[in-house]
Order: structure tokens, then C-alpha cells, then sequence
């Protein structure tokens, strides 16, 4: 069949502006608190004493549990029905814990011996860890309940990862260069988990839950869960590219390790973080207006091939040469800050395909998958990048000096690995289908606007 050409229209918002800027506030303290884990945490741990070994336990013992956890939050969230809301009561129940748990994550006491430290790292990130999904399951799914509206979705999965990416920039910004000055770890954090209530309490007061689907939404058994996962193709196509490419991706908890014993100066971080954010904003701005135009996926793709080409070229190059370093470091930050904007908008789109192939309302479930995917792969990601540490002969505390050579092995290995990681991927996505129109169409069936013949005799695909 040949594509069906799409009249696009100016988005008509159903969502109020205190609610979109809610939504974007949110994300920059969600994300505030998500990138001194991402980013940070390794290197946290190690600082303290933790060796790297068991930094890479840590991890995969913790992370791993709490994504496999995941789906079934999922379900509990399409199960339970709160008075006020579907999405909203288990985004006001996640903030004060996981807020308390980073607290406690970043406060081991230094005179402790590694078994004790160790222990309070387990405890505090298991408390992290459920709290956060109860706190970025909902956040995801809250779109579906805003809005029916493709465009409009689009436009706030936008402004999300905008946020999040300038949330990111600051946390890069200031750990490198201003966490000695206001008092170590446990001050910063404290100080940057202040500015993250501030900014994620509003969605709480503003949000509003207006659409629920004309497919009733039922209790779901553990094995129907399973059963909607698997019919759910698209959903396990994309995130397992993810995952892949996420696992691998161990250049993200090395960047203060490379900016230290490559670059000599952790302060370069900060200037590469403000580099980065500059195409990601950039990025927010277009990418509504270029979806209107062009099919979101086949944009992402692009932009993932751009980001490895530059990638590989940038690690040919070395680290020598500052200059060079810095501008291969911008240019590649260019497509990147498309995928990073667009990376989590094809959720959504899973949720509506699995309703209009199963009947099943289940977005719970659906948003749970894509937390259980980005859990497992920082799992792995972590875990992996500490192991590799520590076969380095990597030496932990944060004065600790390391062997002759070390900086050559890090940076190596720091760029080949994930550039495997993202060759996988890219062969993977090959095989994702879903498309912009034909999601539309499915999400008008799904709520009672077209019949299943009209929507599937306008379809680019068969489904």
C-alpha cells in the first residue's frame, strides 16, 4: 500500500499552560535527582571507599531486582483506582521517598569499614529504587490521561526530555566544578534534592486526568500481563534496542573518570555538559514542527546513525588535543540531542498498539515496561562499567593515583564499547514499524471514534 499522505494540523491543546509548564517543571527534578545516579553514582561510591567490584554487585544485585519488579507495579497501577485520579496519587505518594532515599544515598559515613558501607549502599538504593518507580511509571502514563491528541502528546514528551536535559546539564555543571566548594557529596546533594521538590510538587496541583478510553479497562491477571507483553511486538523491538545500546553505553558513568585521568581537569565535564544541552534545546524547539512533517521514527533513526558516525570519529581523534576534543564533542552532541529528546515518545505510541490489538486498556503496564527497560539497562550499564573499571586495576578513593597507561585504557574502551552498543541498536530498530499515522488512527479506534474496519482501511501497515 502506498503512504497515505497526512494532513497535520496546528496541535489543539486540551491541557491547560500551568499544567505544561507543570510538566516540564517536573522533569527538571525528576531528572535532578535520576542524572547524580546515572552519572554519579559509580564514582560516589568508589570515592568512599566502595572498590569497584563491589560497586558492580551493587548494581546488578539492587537494579536488576528493581526492574524485574517493574511490569508488576505496572499492573498494580492499572488495578488500583484512586478517587483522584489515575496517575496522579502515585506521583504525590513517590516524591517524599524518593527524595529522602537519594538523601540517604549520598550520606555513607566515610569512617565506616567497607562491609558496613556497603550494606547502607544496598539498603538506601533498594528505598531509591522502589520509590522511583512509583515515581516514573506515573509520570509517563499521565500523558495518556491529559490528552488524546497525537501532536499534543508529542509536544509534551518534548518539553519533558527538554527538562530533563537541562536538568542533566546542571547536575554536570555543578558536581565537577562546585561539589568541593559547597561542602562534598552529601551538601550538593542535599542542596540539589531541594531544588527537586520545588519543581516536582506542582504537577501535583495542576494536573488533570480527562481521558479515559472507550475500552473499558479491566483487572489484570499476572498472566495476562505476560500475555499483553508479548503481543505487544513493537514494545520489545524498541526497548530492547534500548537496552542494548543503554547497557553498553559505559562512557555515561566514566565521564568523571575521563574528564579526571584523560582530560586532567573534572571542570571540562561542566564545559561539555553546557555544550550538550544547547542541541537538546535547540532539538525541543523543532522537533514539534519537523513531526508534523516528518514521521518521528525515521527522525530518531537518522539522528542515531549522525550520533555514531561523529562518535567514532571524535575517538579516532583522541583526547590530546583539547580543542579538537571539545568541538567533536559539540558536534556530536548535535544529532544526540535529537534522540535524547525523542527517545521516550514512542511509548505512548506501544500503549496504543497494544490496546487496539488486544482490547485492553493497559498503559500501567506499558509505561512500567519502558521503566523496566531503562532500569535494566542502567543496571547493566553500571554494573558493567564498574567491572570494567575494576579489571583495569582501577584503584578506589578519590586521591587514589592510578597506573601508568590507565588514561589510553579508559578512553579506548570508553568509546569502542558503546559504539558497539549503538551499531546493535541500529540494526535492531530496523524492524520497528509503528509510524505516526497509523498510531493516530489506532488511538481514534481506541477511543470509539473510528471502527477497527476504518481505521485499518487507512493504515500504511497491516497490523
Amino acid at each position: 500500500m502506498k503512504e497515505e499522505k497526512i494532513k497535520r494540523k496546528k496541535t489543539e491543546y486540551k491541557t491547560t499552560a500551568a499544567e505544561r509548564i507543570s510538566y516540564s517543571l517536573y522533569f527538571i527534578g525528576q531528572n535532578l535527582i535520576y542524572a547524580l545516579i546515572y552519572m554519579y553514582i559509580n564514582v560516589y561510591f568508589t570515592d568512599v571507599g566502595i572498590p569497584a567490584f563491589a560497586v558492580a554487585g551493587i548494581a546488578l544485585t539492587v537494579k536488576v531486582w528493581d526492574a524485574v519488579n517493574d511490569p508488576f507495579f505496572g499492573g498494580l497501577v492499572d488495578k488500583v483506582h484512586f478517587k483522584k485520579g489515575k496517575f496522579v496519587p502515585w506521583i504525590k505518594i513517590s516524591i517524599p521517598i524518593v527524595l529522602a532515599a537519594t538523601m540517604l544515598l549520598f550520606a555513607i559515613p566515610e569512617n565506616m569499614g567497607r562491609a558496613a558501607k556497603t550494606a547502607w549502599a544496598v539498603a538506601a538504593y533498594l528505598l531509591w529504587s522502589v520509590g522511583y518507580t512509583m515515581n516514573d511509571v506515573p509520570i509517563f502514563g499521565l500523558v495518556m490521561t491529559m490528552t488524546d491528541n497525537q501532536n499534543e502528546r508529542t509536544s509534551l514528551n518534548v518539553i519533558g526530555r527538554v527538562s530533563a536535559t537541562l536538568a542533566s546539564t546542571i547536575v554536570m555543571v555543578i558536581i565537577p566544578s562546585f561539589r568541593e566548594s559547597i561542602g562534598g557529596w552529601t551538601a550538593t546533594v542535599f542542596i540539589l534534592a531541594a531544588a527537586a521538590a520545588v519543581t516536582m510538587i506542582p504537577i501535583c496541583l495542576t494536573a488533570k486526568e480527562r481521558m479515559t478510553p472507550a475500552k473499558e479497562e479491566q483487572e489484570v491477571s499476572l498472566g495476562e500481563v505476560l500475555q499483553y507483553l508479548m503481543h505487544n511486538r513493537f514494545l520489545f523491538i524498541y526497548y530492547t534496542a534500548l537496552l542494548i545500546s543503554g547497557s553498553l553505553n559505559i562512557a555515561s558513568p566514566w565521564r568523571l573518570y575521563i574528564a579526571r585521568f584523560c582530560l586532567q581537569d573534572e571542570s571540562i565535564m561542566s564545559i561539555t555538559g553546557i555544550m550538550g544541552v544547547i542541541p537538546t534545546v535547540a532539538a525541543g524547539l523543532f522537533i514539534p514542527a519537523l513531526s508534523r512533517r516528518i514521521d518521528k521514527f525515521r527522525l530518531y533513526y537518522t539522528t542515531a546513525s549522525a550520533a555514531l558516525i561523529l562518535n567514532m570519529i571524535r575517538w579516532a581523534a583522541g583526547f590530546e588535543n583539547l580543542t579538537v576534543y571539545l568541538i567533536l564533542t559539540f558536534a556530536a552532541s548535535v544529532p544526540s540531542g535529537f534522540t535524547s529528546v525523542l527517545m521516550f515518545m514512542f511509548t505512548p505510541d506501544c500503549a496504543e498498539y497494544g490496546c487496539y490489538m488486544t482490547g485492553k486498556s493497559c498503559p500501567g503496564i506499558t509505561f512500567a515496561a519502558q521503566t523496566f527497560f531503562a532500569k535494566l539497562q542502567s543496571a547493566l550499564m553500571t554494573a558493567l562499567g564498574a567491572f570494567i573499571l575494576g579489571m583495569t586495576g582501577f584503584i578506589e578513593g578519590e586521591d587514589a593515583v592510578q597506573a601508568e597507561g590507565f588514561a589510553d585504557v579508559l578512553w579506548n574502551t570508553g568509546c569502542i564499547v558503546p559504539a558497539a552498543g549503538a551499531a546493535a541498536s541500529l540494526v535492531i530498530l530496523r524492524f520497528y514499524k509503528l509510524n505516526d499515522h497509523d498510531v493516530q488512527l489506532m488511538a481514534r479506534c481506541n477511543y470509539g471514534e473510528l471502527t477497527r474496519e476504518e481505521a485499518e482501511s487507512r493504515m500504511i501497515y497491516r497490523y
